[in-house]
């Protein structure tokens, strides 16, 4: 016998509820949701802390003031919505501004983030209609991963799309052998040996030296991104617009770790981009993980392949122990694949979506492939 998922609840029943549970008005619980301002911050930074205690940020006021716009029309990437009573902050939910194009169309976005509630009110349907409040707000929304708390919510409440996928490629083995070899002065003599073929199998695979791609820092995103930009536009994807303003915001002014940028040009103009930054691992080793990357294929796959070499040898220069990216693109995973990435599956990688927009809708379901990354998320 199959069993079917419940039916998304609505926004209007789910506010009675909720309204009956707060001991609010429904007009009350209207009034009490709005934008956050400046004014609202050390509610915000006293309910992260009781929520997420030490998993909050060293500087949590650098990050929620980096981050959201709190009334202040020229910064951050969107607004933190909150819900209060009688001046107490109950719960919030922070978004960020996207604009979806595809096939000709446009529609306009938000990502949702750092969805907090008070404790004690857990398991009275705050999250949920936090949620709801949010797609009745916005053209589309889209719920990017998710926690062991968040998956069922997002699975109940968002229309499902295919997973987002993991992919690896390692670059130090001394770790991995020295747990599993019984000679400890083994496992460095075996991991040289391996890492120096590895290279070598990289330089075939990826044949750096090939085609007139040159890569090289961006110092500052311009408008030779712009034509970029239009060519994914018009590639069959779904494309979430990059804006200089919005990159120079996103990854060179990152509270929690700024962010390197790689241009690859051809013939004095930009036909690809990447940004990673290294991340901590435990034992004092450490990842790059590809937060970004931009190019057209298959016309850009010397592009690809000049910034994937690029960016391992930066990596492997830097003693990390592997580089990761999570993509929604099969073309870019084959090329992946092929320069010696491995797929590592995660359950809470998961995608989900609501959009008005029956047309983009319906231009989106049939095309698989979106230029999603980690910078549509709340990890970095």
């Amino acid at each position: 016998m199959s069993i079917h998922p419940a039916p998304r609840p609505s926004l209007q029943q789910t506010s009675r509820l909720l309204a009956r549970a707060l001991g609010m008005s429904m007009q009350e619980l209207a009034a009490g949701f709005r934008p956050a301002v400046w004014a609202d911050l050390p509610q915000m930074l006293a309910l992260r802390a009781r929520v997420l205690g030490a998993q909050t940020d060293a500087d949590d006021h650098a990050y929620l003031s980096w981050r959201y716009r709190l009334g202040r029309p020229d910064q951050g990437g969107g607004d933190c919505w909150v819900l209060t009573r009688q001046g107490d902050l109950l719960g919030m939910v922070g978004t960020q501004e996207m604009v979806l194009r595809s096939g000709g169309l446009s529609c306009k976005a938000l990502s949702l983030m750092d969805l907090l509630i008070q404790p004690e009110l857990e398991g009275v349907g705050l999250g949920v209609w936090l949620n709801l409040a949010i797609q009745d707000q916005a053209d589309a929304v889209l719920a990017i991963g998710a926690n062991p708390h968040s998956i069922g919510l997002v699975k109940r409440l968002f229309d499902p799309l295919p997973n987002r996928r993991t992919f690896v490629h390692p670059l130090r083995f001394g770790h991995f052998l020295s747990k599993r070899l019984p000679l400890p002065g083994l496992s460095p003599v075996i991991a040289h040996g391996v890492e120096g073929l590895l290279r070598v199998a990289r330089m075939l695979w990826l044949s750096p030296w090939r085609g007139t791609v040159q890569v090289r820092p961006l110092d500052r995103l311009d408008g030779s991104l712009a034509a970029l930009n239009s060519k994914l536009a018009s590639d069959p994807l779904v494309h979430s617009d990059r804006s200089p303003a919005g990159l120079t915001w996103r990854l060179q002014g990152n509270h929690h770790r700024r962010c390197d940028l790689w241009g690859a040009w051809s013939n004095g103009q930009l036909v690809g981009y990447m940004a990673t930054r290294f991340t901590p691992l435990e034992d004092a080793r450490r990842a790059l993980i590809v937060v970004d990357v931009l190019v057209s294929l298959p016309d850009g796959q010397s592009a690809l392949r000049a910034l994937l070499w690029h960016v391992l040898e930066h990596a492997r220069r830097e003693g990390a122990d592997y580089v990761a990216i999570t993509s929604y693109r099969h073309d870019l995973e084959r090329e992946l694949r092929r320069a010696g990435f491995r797929q590592h599956g995660h359950q809470f990688e998961i995608l989900g979506w609501t959009c008005k927009d029956e047309r983009f809708r319906a231009l989106a379901a049939s095309r698989p492939d979106w230029t999603l990354s980690e910078i549509h998320t709340d990890r970095i």
